[in-house]
């Protein structure tokens, strides 16, 4: 353990937690719950279109299940259409699994941003306040919303949004310290995110660049934030918010887990895949882009994770998984 000042102070109370931000792709079900399991407090699902919702889409409903022990969930909508966000909420809250609605603001990506939703929505704060009042005013769930600092780096208006998201009755704001136009290059701003905390009623969750404890800390000291929004650090990763919780409480950094703690992982979340999507035969796919995070920065990894690419089957990734820690050079 590797003692490092000043950490142990962060988490005396329980009310700044660590949120698994939603990732397109990523955080379904048996991730969101291996990340509870990590020290997670709140994960947030990958977002679902609303219109999908609203015409009852067969493979965007099936989207919305849950793994038992994954709450406290919140569901992300996309969208630009009032109407049809509100009924989106409404619809997904009668489903008794939701503990919160949460509406995407921040994916650059543009077939989201190209009809007005993601990231889009941030030119224009009138209508992000009408919208956000339609749909508080649906549900009795809380509403929080994901946002970037702006569409560029000429039109930084997180602080407005987030003053509107309050007024409108949210209960919280996600910000992610990049731009739309940034997409995922350059570092977060923190800065923006303090301005945000400075001007916001309600808890403020600061996003990006969180990939270690010490990064986890920098967050909270520059920004005053509420919690802390982490993502691409989770790939991988999943008890990256134990190791946090345990720095700022001990003001020491646990070891990086080890190559054979990663395998095991690797098996632990490829098994809760199958176990959730009833042995799909094609589950290995949706495995892929995860267990290629486990398997990074150690000696062999990029062997093995070139072998990950060109598995065409279940079994086949079981069996990859199974020798992949006595092929390690150290097993031996």
């Amino acid at each position: 353990m590797i003692p490092y000042d000043g950490a142990s102070e962060m988490f005396q109370d329980s009310s700044k937690p660590l949120v698994l931000a939603p990732m397109a792709g990523f955080t379904d079900p048996p991730f969101r719950a291996l990340c509870h399991e990590g020290g997670a407090d709140v994960v947030v699902a990958e977002m679902v279109s609303a219109k999908a919702i609203c015409h009852r889409n067969e493979k965007t409903l099936a989207m919305l299940r849950s793994f038992p022990g994954e709450r406290p969930v919140v569901w992300q909508l996309f969208g630009c259409d009032a109407g049809e966000l509100a009924d989106a909420a409404t619809y997904i809250e009668s489903l008794g699994q939701a503990d919160g609605i949460d509406i995407n603001m921040g994916c650059p990506m543009p077939k989201i941003t190209g009809p007005g939703a993601g990231a889009a929505l941030l030119r224009d704060v009138d209508a992000v306040s009408r919208m956000l009042q339609r749909v508080a005013r649906a549900v009795r769930l809380p509403v929080s919303i994901k946002m970037r600092t702006g569409w560029d780096s000429k039109s930084i208006v997180a602080p407005e949004i987030a003053q509107a998201a309050a007024a409108a009755g949210c209960a919280q704001v996600h910000v992610h310290g990049r731009t739309s136009k940034q997409l995922y290059e350059g570092y977060a701003d923190l800065e923006v995110i303090a301005r945000v905390k400075a001007a916001c009623p309600i808890p403020v969750i600061g996003n990006g660049d969180v990939t270690t404890p010490e990064a986890a800390l920098r967050m909270f000291r520059e920004t005053g934030c509420d919690g802390v929004g982490i993502a691409r650090g989770a790939l991988g990763n999943p008890w990256i918010f134990s190791r946090i919780k345990s720095f700022f409480l001990t003001g020491q950094l646990d070891p990086e887990p080890s190559w054979w703690e990663k395998v095991a992982g690797a098996a632990r979340h490829f098994k809760r895949a199958l176990d959730f999507y009833g042995d799909d035969p094609s589950c290995y796919r949706g495995l892929k882009g995860h267990l290629v995070k486990y398997f990074t920065g150690h000696p062999g990894a990029s062997q093995l994770r070139h072998r990950i690419g060109s598995v065409q089957s279940n079994q086949e990734m079981e069996r990859l998984i199974a020798e992949a820690g006595a092929a390690h050079p150290l097993a031996a």
